[in-house]
């Protein structure tokens, strides 16, 4: 594909992105979105071939941009594993709660892709997934961590805390509500992995997984 229509489809999805979070997914239509390019309906389906390639267009990116900003909190070299999962795990919520937070309109957008794309979640559930695997990796290698199975341990404990994944689309609690929750569950999960002859030594370890 060409820069221009590498170009064109960023214009087209930021569009889009501005209409579905003002007005909304139903209610936007493919030939609004086409007018807001300067372009014909005809054209915009060279690039999409409907209204929702589109909008998965706009979650992939919001995912991919998520776990992007996640990396330095895993590789940081002064936190523990036990930190670095911790700061993935709130810095998660707290970006996901402060994004949807009195925008229905986003709220619906995602559920909306969830529900008739779900191959897509599963995307992006692997990329999350993804990073808990690798702080689990560094803990095992430390030695602050017992995991015996780093796939089926992460995919635990994404499960165990989806709700704070997408807070908005499970409840009506606060951001502090929430965090207490989250903190609780993560003692709890502490408790079974948590090396508890683990020396706290410093050490520094490359990550051999990668996102």
């Amino acid at each position: 594909m060409s820069d221009l229509d590498l170009n064109t489809r960023a214009q087209i999805i930021l569009a889009a992105k501005e209409r579905f979070l003002h007005y909304g997914y139903p209610k936007t239509t493919m030939a609004e979105v086409a007018a807001d390019c300067n372009m014909s309906p005809g054209n915009l389906y060279r690039y999409f071939k409907g209204k929702l390639d589109i909008a998965i267009e706009i979650a992939r990116e919001e995912s991919i941009m998520t776990v992007d900003r996640l990396r330095p909190l895993i590789d940081c070299p002064v936190r523990s594993a036990q930190e670095r999962l911790e700061e993935v795990m709130f810095s998660g919520l707290r970006e996901s709660f402060h994004k949807l937070e009195n925008k229905p309109k986003a709220v619906e957008l995602a559920q909306i892709v969830s529900s008739q794309r779900p191959r897509f979640l599963l995307e992006s559930l692997r990329r999350e997934r993804r990073v808990i695997a690798i702080v689990l990796d560094y803990g095992r290698k430390t030695g602050e961590f017992v995991v015996h199975d780093i796939s089926r341990t992460a995919a635990t404990l994404q499960a165990a805390t989806m709700k704070y994944h997408y807070p908005q689309l499970f409840t009506h609690q606060t951001l502090q509500d929430l965090e207490v929750e989250l903190s609780e569950m993560l003692k709890l999960f502490f408790s079974g992995l948590v090396n508890n002859d683990h020396l706290e030594t410093e050490v520094t370890l490359p990550n051999t997984l990668s996102l």
